[in-house]
């Protein structure tokens, strides 16, 4: 990758599960580039089995929406000073962050007095809220690596040094193929377990207003392959309280998740890079988000944009009908006239 420039060793941070996987796509590019780089840092399985040393899990990062991002400040700063020992201890000469600025900026700020060229893929939304960060970006921050384009020239456009990286999702999902021709609905609630308690409750009252009207239906739960997830007792306890009718029609998924969208007639997405992937991968689609009180009536007025879903911003047009409200009975009534219209029950 000499456009670049990456030195060897190289030290990651991906602070969630997208990017995780961003990172380990990012990661497989490295090792063909560059067969003798030495990459280590935070993040999960994916960047694990592209061959980086994994010597901190993503798990104990994971935050979604300003609310709990305020609340996890003094955690982000306890791991802060873990990983920055980290860092030093492994003394790279590239420092990539991978999304996560709230931790990952500050990062890229101390990997830069060790003299570390940093590099920030899936950068700070700033096109979305957040302008200020941009000073601490053009300060800390060698070279954006974007893999949407909107996002590439807005970064170019204020003047900072942006590197575009063809997504590599578009390769690596363009390779399934339906298999499966039974009637599925497909559910994805997101990786994070605050994102999971907002947005399955709805999914399972959908559900049961479907079970009603079409018991030929079948429900797939497409969640992230995460041990935490497997130990959730609040979501464990949400299965066992679900009528017997309901229970046995929902298939749990948590691996081979891309396959298994791939067989959905149509997908209930909340998360931004499902539904990109959904869309990549031409599968029709209805996209939620269920904002927190103080994100729905507080945060949204700092936010640029008008647009939350992130297909519809790479394509630049709208290709996925968003919903998007605080009230959870307007989300669930506005997604059962979207499903019931798609698929008549």
């Amino acid at each position: 990758m000499e456009k670049l420039s990456i030195k060897n060793p190289v030290f990651m941070c991906a602070g969630e599960p997208s990017g995780d996987m961003y990172a380990g796509l990012l990661v497989q590019r490295l090792k063909k580039e560059m067969p003798n780089v030495e990459v280590y840092g935070v993040g999960g399985e994916e960047i694990k089995n592209s061959g980086a040393e994994v010597i901190e899990t993503y798990r104990n990062l994971m935050t979604f929406g300003l609310s709990p991002g305020i609340f996890s400040v003094l955690r982000n700063w306890r791991l802060y000073r873990k990983i920055g020992k980290m860092i030093y201890r492994t003394n790279p000469k590239t420092f990539i962050a991978v999304a996560y600025p709230g931790l990952n900026l500050l990062l890229c700020r101390y990997a830069r007095k060790l003299g570390c060229r940093i590099y920030y893929f899936l950068p700070p939304q700033i096109w979305a809220w957040g302008n200020f960060r941009k000073y601490f970006i053009r300060r800390w921050v060698d070279k954006i690596i974007s893999v949407f384009p909107f996002e590439y020239e807005f970064y170019k456009k204020i003047g900072i040094e942006t590197f575009y990286f063809e997504n590599p999702l578009i390769e690596k999902l363009n390779q399934y193929k339906r298999t499966d021709f039974n009637k599925h609905i497909g559910f994805m609630p997101g990786s994070r377990t605050n994102q999971i308690k907002r947005n399955l409750p709805i999914m399972i009252e959908l559900m049961k207003k479907i079970n009603k009207e079409d018991a030929g239906l079948k429900f797939v739960l497409i969640l992230h392959p995460s041990e935490l997830l497997l130990k959730n007792t609040w979501l464990i306890t949400l299965f066992k309280n679900l009528e017997s009718s309901l229970k046995h029609r929902i298939k749990i998924i948590m691996t081979d998740r891309y396959q298994v969208m791939k067989n959905c007639d149509i997908l209930v997405t909340s998360s931004g890079t499902a539904s990109l992937e959904a869309a990549f991968m031409k599968i029709p689609q209805v996209f939620f988000h269920r904002p927190s009180f103080f994100d729905f009536y507080v945060f949204k007025r700092f936010i640029k944009i008008k647009e939350f879903n992130l297909a519809n911003l790479y394509f630049n047009r709208k290709i996925v009908h968003g919903i998007v409200f605080y009230n959870k009975n307007q989300v669930l009534d506005n997604l059962a006239r979207f499903i019931y219209n798609y698929i008549p029950c």
